[in-house]
């Protein structure tokens, strides 16, 4: 069998308004001239067929509670059906009175049922008993002024059948359609049914008004015999099954829908509010309000049952609405705590320390710390790790700082503690503890810290904040694992960094940078095989700015990174330039790169545009890195790799000075060691002395390394590093760094060291 679409429920709703129209049409005309009572009971009978077969369409294309629901609905709509065929027969017998039969009425009634158990059985959003409490008083509210209405018009109208049976089945099926017109209206406006059942179920609830209206006009149809309520009833409420058909099968055959990412606009923000808010209760209310009002105008008075139903539904709205002010004032509690404290590790956040912090006026102490190279660590271990890490460090911060104290996480990494009176050395307390492994996830690690530290009362203590962090600042720019204590002369230091940044951004956009080679030579003739480049600031109208000074502050404020690519394209076009010049004997060019360049995943990416831009060969380049640069491995050794599968060489400068030399020369791929001039400056000295130098140059021999002695300044260190074993040196004895275009000349001219 083929399974139905959305064109079968259509087309079905076109017959359900067909019918509907014929109705009309042969009712209006039986007004005009007399017609047989039973005219419009075959078109009522197809109508009623016509629910039954749309309602086994909608189940037949749904799943789960939706194919459940309208399945009992096609019971429901069946039973309704056979009732309808009942009442017909008994109207076509001759010499029959058009009357409800039992029979009729009977399955009526059971229909109703029928689908008033199949609303009930419809499932409901889980909630706890709080949230349920809301849902109960607003069905309360919609049920009672549903009564108030029914029993008014029920009470002020005649009885259209006489006899107690045939009445009280009547009765009943009209209470028990405005019962499940109810349970509609409830589960779609104010419990939720969820998205396939909500326009289905807003299409069938108006049917409750259909039993209540018909008793209503029944009095008034009884001059035209055919216009019996039933027929006039089941045509309308095949129409809006119909409709309720063609919309759950457009829902149960659609597409699943892509997750909506919410905007965040304010204005959207307050639909999507309004949204969550049911406007059945307060409907209910303003009808009951506006019958009641209607009946006061005409009457003067309220009858008791009136009045007294308004008592019931005053009392569940004051009810309703006193739960609604304790949910906002939870919601207003949680919603402060939330903005006050992290999520992560629970721990107060930014604003709820600056807060506290603008109450006091007592001496008191601030210090703030960050974890050392979290995000590569995170980067390396994951999420997962890097969260519970955090919480470790927050435990751990929180342990140091003792009862008393106010311990926050004020950024990613960043933690903070506000403790009363002065505490000395609260910094270095907060070093000395992450030197001691973080437990996470059933293993150990080793996480530093460095630390700031400042101490004031009165005025100053609003601004410790600050002046912890400068003083952290201060401790990073001198390495890791450090702490720092503020001064009035790190506020003037910080201000001269930020001023100095502004600086190296109006330097770089304007041309004040220069680079200078120095020399490395080849030993013992002194013939320049290779050039370190060097660069120098030269602001307009200003003195040269030292290396030293603007290099750091590059480093932190992210500068080195454009600063960087700048040495780097202009260096490779300094090495092209001599390449095209001198062939084979031009030098070759070391760059430096910093640590913070290395973690730039674009870097590798940049070196190779700079080679293809000036054309030159990757073999004319080196980058020179430090071994602190690449201990922790990671995304910085990933880069070195990448780097060196361009075809560029890479040099350990400093080598001998880092955590782990020796371990490096197996996991990073460098092609040349410089020796670090603190090894240099004991040659010519004991044997003892002379004894790293020594081995390094033996290290580097044998493991098919350059070795090249950094800082040579006389004559007979650069003898003494020969007899070593060292074949390059470079240093003030030979040359100090010189512009590009003196370097052609020194091609000629070799310093000779005999």
């Amino acid at each position: 069998m083929t399974r139905p679409s959305p064109r079968t429920a259509a087309a079905l709703l076109i017959l359900a308004v067909c019918w509907l129209a014929i109705t009309v049409v042969l009712g209006f005309a039986g007004i005009y001239r007399p017609v047989p009572p039973w005219l419009l009971w075959p078109i009522t009978v197809a109508a009623a067929g016509t629910t039954a077969l749309a309602c086994r369409t909608a189940a037949a294309t749904g799943a789960g509670p939706v194919r459940a629901f309208w399945r009992r609905l096609t019971v429901a709509t069946g039973v309704l059906t056979a009732g309808t065929v009942s009442q017909a027969g008994g109207v076509a017998l001759p010499a029959a009175s058009v009357t409800l039969y039992q029979l009729a009425a009977g399955c009526y009634v059971v229909a109703v049922l029928l689908a008033g158990i199949a609303l009930v059985r419809l499932p409901n959003r889980r909630r706890g008993w709080r949230a349920n409490v809301g849902p109960l008083l607003d069905t309360g509210i919609v049920a009672v002024a549903v009564a108030l209405v029914v029993s008014h018009l029920l009470g002020t109208s005649s009885v259209p059948e006489s006899g107690r049976v045939l009445t009280a089945l009547m009765l009943v099926i009209v209470l028990a359609t405005c019962g499940a017109a109810v349970v509609a209206l409830v589960k779609v406006g104010v419990t939720g049914t969820g998205r396939l059942l909500r326009g289905p179920l807003w299409a069938l609830a108006p049917i409750g008004l259909l039993p209540p209206a018909s008793w209503v006009a029944g009095p008034f149809l009884r001059q035209w015999p055919h216009l019996y309520p039933t027929v006039v009833v089941l045509p309308v409420t095949g129409v809006l099954i119909g409709l309720a058909v063609w919309l759950q099968t457009r829902a149960n055959l659609a597409p699943p829908a892509a997750p909506r990412v919410q905007p965040l606009a304010t204005g959207t923000g307050r639909r999507r509010a309004w949204r969550k808010i049911s406007a059945v209760p307060y409907a209910a209310v303003a009808v009951t309000t506006a019958m009641m009002l209607g009946v006061t105008l005409d009457t003067g008075f309220l009858s008791p049952g009136l009045a007294g139903g308004s008592v019931v539904m005053t009392v569940l709205v004051v009810t309703r609405q006193f739960m609604a002010l304790l949910d906002n004032s939870t919601l207003l509690d949680r919603l402060d705590d939330q903005a006050h404290h992290d999520d992560l590790t629970g721990l107060p956040n930014r604003r709820f320390f600056t807060a506290a912090l603008a109450r006091r006026t007592d001496l008191s102490t601030v210090a703030v710390c960050d974890l050392d190279g979290f995000a590569a660590l995170n980067d390396r271990l994951g999420d997962e790790a890097g969260d519970a890490l955090l919480r470790a460090a927050a435990e751990r911060a929180g342990a140091v700082a003792g009862d008393g104290a106010v311990v926050a996480r004020l950024l990613g990494d960043e933690f903070g503690v506000l403790a009363p009176g002065a505490v000395p050395g609260l910094a270095e307390k907060l070093v000395a503890a992450f030197r001691s492994p973080l437990r996470v996830d059933s293993r150990d690690l080793l996480v530093t810290v460095t630390a700031g530290v400042a101490t004031g009362g009165g005025e100053a203590v609003p601004d410790l904040l600050r002046r912890a962090e400068v003083a952290l600042q201060a401790a990073k720019y001198t390495g890791a694992d450090r702490a720092r204590e503020h001064s009035t002369a790190l506020d003037a230091t910080a201000a001269h960094h930020a001023e100095l940044a502004a600086a190296l951004r109006r330097g770089l956009d304007h041309g004040e940078f220069r680079l200078l080679y120095q020399p490395i030579v080849e030993l013992p003739g002194g013939v320049l095989t290779g050039v370190e480049a060097l660069v120098r600031w030269q602001p307009a109208d200003q003195p040269v700015v030292s290396p030293a000074e603007f290099i750091p502050v590059a480093e932190h404020s992210g500068l080195i990174l454009d600063l960087g690519a700048w040495i780097i394209d202009a260096a490779c076009a300094d090495a092209a330039s001599w390449q095209l010049r001198h062939g084979a004997n031009g030098p070759r060019v070391n760059i430096n790169v910093s640590a913070r360049q290395l973690l730039d995943p674009d870097l590798p990416g940049t070196v190779a545009e700079a080679l293809h831009r000036h054309g030159l060969t990757p073999d004319r380049i080196t980058i020179e890195i430090t071994e602190t640069a690449v201990f922790a491995g990671g995304a910085a050794l990933d880069t070195v790799r990448e780097l060196r599968e361009l075809g560029v060489g890479l040099a350990l400068d400093d080598f001998g000075t880092g955590h782990s030399s020796l371990t490096l020369l197996r996991t990073c791929p460098v092609t040349t060691l410089k020796v670090d001039k603190s090894f240099i400056d004991d040659v010519n000295g004991t044997a003892e002395q002379e004894a790293i130098a020594s081995s390094l140059s033996t290290i580097a021999a044998t493991l098919g390394l350059r070795a090249v002695a950094e800082g040579v300044e006389t004559r007979d260190q650069a003898e003494r590093l020969h007899a070593l074993g060292y074949r390059y040196a470079q240093g003030y004895f030979f040359a100090r760094p010189v512009p590009a275009a003196d370097i052609d000349a020194m091609l000629a001219a070799p310093v000779l060291l005999s």
